[in-house]
């Protein structure tokens, strides 16, 4: 049973030395530890259990729009089955459709189960915080590395600088006059903390009181102690974070853009039912009739068969009307926003919070050194002149521990005269820190002015030309070794040899330094002294907050692009519903599939939205006021726009559908160069009853790559034949929603201000989109798959003709937009 921690920083070393029975000059005993361990566990971070795999997968499809799209797999997969029984087909082509829907929901339960354990990195971050093995004293005996996992209350340890603390401890004695600690990550304390071994009172007082402590997770930068380990674990201030933090991940709300998005799916499936009654009604005549009979209705007849059509024109309305590829154009955007974050170092980990950036109002922000990452740079210096008492100054670029990053301006190593060789020598011999290099990042042990005075002694070089190839050469060597930890600093290390240190003078509380005894090459002896000048707190934090603003713009940028992607993909699901309420309303076979609007809503659809992503910010967008997180997506006025937009998507799809069965030509275009029969409307209309027409015949036709269409019955005139017009209109759809694209640059804004080549990403994910319609169009394998035959050139040419004025439909609804607005700002001023 694990026992409650008492509060050593309230007692003495000699009471807490009881408290576990050990002396400090002998540690525990091997029995003791086993007791300790029995009592207290393993010195680790629990492991928190997550949510199972399984409850996530689960998760990702508890959600109404997916509903949706299930109860369209499920519907679409019996009416597969169903028709290759009847038909006598088998395959996978009679199975495309649910195929399709089915492989959609699971790409998009694995993007979520994705973001869903993104929260644990957060936990695993603390983890590699923890210190892997200390200096242990145990039986008498030092043990030099002893894994920290071992530690247990009682166990007494030693800390040197460089040392990361392996659990919470009460420091015992020190062995340098001063003692050091780095604790940011706990208390946010820019500087290292001044330690001692006086009690604290009284016992309840904040983590930043208790000076005779050291945590977990924190750094010796300063100084060397011997300490009596007293919380492991979860007991630690540490576990007490993870505690937290998981508490949080359990709890955490939805962001303002995930709220809008739910409201969305709960109004869109309120419209589905609403659409899908709708079109039952008006068509209910076809496949259920019945006589009257002295008022009474009698001899009911039902068709099954058509029964079953309308279930996939339900089907279709289902799949139109869901934005499939919403999810992950999001989170490829919110992605990209978090690069762009990286590259103005705000690094962002949770990729919603990119999103909520944009509604912030009041940023709170504590201590600088919550914001900073403790790593300090020179940024100048100053020094007397060589033979006058004139100073100079000297700027220093770059702002990490790589001496490689920057260098000092308007430098010479060639000309260092003896002030400014005094000044190398003794940032480098009254130095204790060190640098290393994590990955690609560049960090340091010890003080950190000290590292960053390192680093500067790198970049002053060394006089000595010889010398100096020499380190560049070794520097080279060290670049490819298999180590790439170890950081090579010749300039450091040939003045550490010219002046061998001998002895410290710990920093005196009169003189404000600290000293060090050095031996020159000549064999004197000689007092460095070195007064350290830390970096401004007010400069830190400055440059850290105008991340966070910059961080803001971009949350603002990010939001604004997500914006446009989402009222783009909505109104071209708004089209595609038009359209096939238009098909069942005027009693048209059905003018496009489902797996074709899925490869529309997913594919032709995902580039350009995710190249809106990349939208430049509008001017002044931090001079506006934040958004309020209640705002709509879309207001009235922006939903009147692209429901106008989507009924000019619907005409378009269903009227060029209507021309290729009606009509032989269109503004100068020939329809009937392949040779198909064309028939009235009234007759398409009705093809339903197609068998009862007397002398009805077609002719066969042929399709752009030559092949040649035949009927063995008429009547497939209006189910096999329709292949040429279905490609049509999935073409136009295509169009139409490329240069609708080219509305989504912005708002407000003419394309005639606001030109598509300032998106440039835009132009290219149009082409891209083309080419993959394209690549359906003309591979036979796709093209049979998705229902399409390719098209001739005259053929492009009336499709381009029918989708481009959706541009200058959108641009005057923009006008009076902007006309609107102005009046508003009119009347207001």
């Amino acid at each position: 049973m694990e026992k409650k921690p008492f509060p050593a920083w309230s007692w003495s070393v000699e009471q807490c030395l009881k408290e576990y029975n050990v002396k400090l000059d002998k540690g525990l005993s091997s029995y003791q530890v086993e007791k300790q361990r029995e009592k207290y566990g393993w010195n680790e971070l629990s492991k928190e259990k997550g949510k199972p795999l399984l409850r996530l997968v689960l998760e990702q499809f508890d959600d109404m729009l997916v509903k949706i799209l299930l109860v369209a797999a499920y519907i679409s997969f019996i009416l597969a089955y169903m028709h290759g029984s009847e038909s006598e087909e088998s395959g996978f082509e009679a199975y495309v459709e649910p195929f399709v829907i089915v492989l959609i929901l699971v790409l998009n339960a694995i993007v979520g189960v994705w973001q869903e354990t993104n929260a644990e990195k957060a936990l695993d971050a603390l983890k590699e915080m923890q210190c892997e093995s200390g200096k242990v004293l145990r039986d008498g005996y030092i043990v030099p590395d002893l894994p920290a996992r071992e530690l247990v209350p009682g166990d007494i340890v030693e800390l040197q600088v460089g040392d990361k603390v392996p659990a919470d401890m009460r420091i015992a004695a020190l062995k340098t006059s001063t003692l050091r600690l780095e604790q940011s990550a706990l208390t946010g304390e820019a500087m290292p903390v001044l330690k001692g071994t006086s009690p604290i009172f009284p016992e309840e007082c904040e983590l930043q009181a208790k000076e005779n402590m050291v945590f977990a997770g924190t750094t010796v930068v300063n100084g060397s102690c011997v300490c009596i380990v007293v919380c492991t674990g979860m007991n630690t201030e540490i576990g007490k974070i993870q505690k937290q933090i998981h508490e949080v991940s359990l709890e955490e709300s939805d962001t303002p853009l995930k709220k809008k998005l739910d409201e969305f799916g709960s109004r869109l499936t309120t419209a589905i039912g609403l659409v899908c009654l709708i079109v039952w009604l008006i068509n209910c005549k076809n496949f259920l009739s019945w006589d009257m009979v002295d008022g009474w209705p009698a001899n009911l007849r039902f068709s099954f068969e058509k029964c079953t059509y309308y279930f996939k024109i339900a089907v279709a309305l289902a799949v139109a009307a869901i934005p499939e590829g919403l999810p992950a154009v999001i989170t490829t955007s919110l992605a990209l926003g978090t690069k762009k974050m990286a590259q103005k170092n705000a690094i962002v980990r949770k990729l919603p919070s990119v999103e909520t950036l944009g509604c912030t109002t009041v940023i709170c922000s504590d201590k600088t050194g919550t914001l900073t990452t403790n790593q300090m740079s020179v940024a100048e210096f100053f020094t007397l002149g060589g033979k006058t008492t004139t100073s100079r100054i000297f700027h220093v670029e770059g702002t990490t521990y790589d001496p490689k990053d920057g260098g000092i301006v308007d430098w010479t190593c060639y000309n260092m005269d003896a002030n400014l060789q005094v000044m190398a020598e003794i940032c480098a011999v009254c130095n204790d820190a060190g640098i290393f290099c994590d990955g690609r990042l560049f960090r340091a042990t010890g003080l950190p002015t000290e590292a960053a005075l390192k680093v500067l002694v790198e970049k002053m070089g060394v006089p000595d030309a010889k010398m100096r190839n020499e380190i560049h050469d070794s520097q080279l060597a060290a670049n490819y070794l298999i180590d790439r930890s170890t950081i090579k600093l010749g300039c450091w290390e040939w003045r550490t040899k010219r002046s061998k240190r001998l002895a410290t003078l710990e920093l005196d509380t009169l003189r404000k330094s600290m000293s060090v005894i050095v031996r020159e090459p000549t064999g004197h002896n000689r007092l460095l002294v070195k007064v350290a000048k830390e970096a401004s707190d007010m400069v830190l934090a400055d440059d850290n907050f105008s991340t966070i603003v910059s961080a803001v713009a971009e949350g603002r940028s990010i939001y604004n692009n997500m914006k446009a992607f989402i009222r783009y993909m909505i109104s071209s699901n708004v089209g595609e519903v038009i359209s096939i309420f238009l098909t069942a309303a005027l009693g048209l076979p059905e003018c496009m599939i489902p797996v074709q609007l899925l490869w529309v809503n997913l594919v032709t659809d995902g580039p350009p939205a995710t190249a809106l992503g990349f939208n430049p910010p509008d001017v002044g967008i931090m001079r506006k006021p934040p958004r309020k997180s209640d705002d709509t997506l879309i207001d009235s006025w922006v939903l009147f726009r692209y429901l106008t937009i989507g009924s000019y998507v619907g005409v378009a799809t269903v009227g060029i559908f209507i021309l290729w069965y009606t009509q032989a030509s269109f503004m100068g275009i020939n329809l009937v160069s392949d040779g198909h029969t064309l028939i009235e409307l009234s007759q398409l209309r009705n093809w339903g009853e197609c068998s009862t027409w007397s002398n009805f015949s077609v002719a066969p036709y042929t399709v752009g790559d030559g092949h040649l269409i035949t009927f063995s019955n008429p009547c497939d005139y209006f189910t096999i034949g329709k292949v040429k017009a279905m490609t049509l209109s999935l073409s136009v759809l295509v169009a139409i929603e490329m240069f609708n694209s080219l509305n989504a640059l912005s708002e407000d804004s003419s394309l005639l201000t606001l030109p598509p080549w300032r998106n440039p990403w835009l132009l290219v994910a149009m082409s891209v989109s083309f080419g993959l319609h394209c690549l359906v169009l003309y591979v036979p394998f796709l093209a049979n798959m998705f229902g399409v035959v390719p098209l001739s050139l005259n053929e492009w040419f009336l499709v381009i003709l029918v989708s481009i004025p959706v541009i200058l439909i959108d641009e005057t609804l923009k006008f009076f937009g902007r006309s609107r607005r102005h009046r508003v700002k009119e009347k207001t001023a």
